[in-house]
């Protein structure tokens, strides 16, 4: 992973990135609620518990089976440990594409009013930061990440593709708002 990606890893895990609450905490003036779904933007939210974030964790689940992690602390400590060393890194690269693209999307709406027009934006977004930063992976452990990539890519499109499944994105969709897992 490129530099800046490990800082903001690190800042992640240290619980200060510049998220509302944390502006806040230093007496900004500014509307604490998410641009995404107007609940109060903190970390915890913007990265588990907001309706993008759910629903990219719900997509992960349905296409590996991977429940998702709860706090930050979790998903650094005990749930990447849960993985065996030889995709450990994967993973990484994983939820490191995962964490950036929420942010990057979060970001977008607070400075630009800039909205994704739908789920698989975001997905797709993701596996692009995925497979960039799989360059600087081993050859094998690229090819690993590339086919995850794809499959993923894969469910989302068999899910949300066609009109044909309007009645299944709308379910799947439900279910994500209301902070359930499958």
């Amino acid at each position: 992973m490129p530099l800046k990606i490990k800082f903001f890893l690190w800042y992640l895990k240290r619980g200060v990135i510049v998220t509302k609450d944390n502006l806040l905490k230093i007496r900004w003036k500014g509307d604490s609620k998410c641009n995404l779904c107007g609940l109060d933007e903190n970390i915890q939210h913007l990265f588990f518990e907001c309706r993008v974030a759910r629903f990219i964790w719900n997509m992960l689940f349905i296409t590996f089976n991977i429940q998702p992690p709860k706090p930050t602390s979790h998903m650094f400590g005990s749930w990447i440990r849960r993985f065996a060393p030889g995709l450990r890194k994967q993973m990484i690269v994983g939820i490191a594409a995962f964490c950036w693209v929420l942010w990057l999307n979060r970001n977008d709406a607070v400075f630009q009013n800039l909205f994704a027009k739908s789920y698989l934006q975001v997905i797709f977004r993701w596996t692009f930061w995925i497979q960039h930063w799989s360059l600087l992976s081993k050859e094998q452990e690229r090819r690993m990440i590339e086919d995850g990539c794809r499959q993923l890519e894969r469910v989302a499109l068999q899910l949300f593709g066609s009109w044909k499944n309007q009645k299944r994105l709308v379910w799947f969709a439900s279910r994500s708002m209301a902070g359930l897992s499958f």
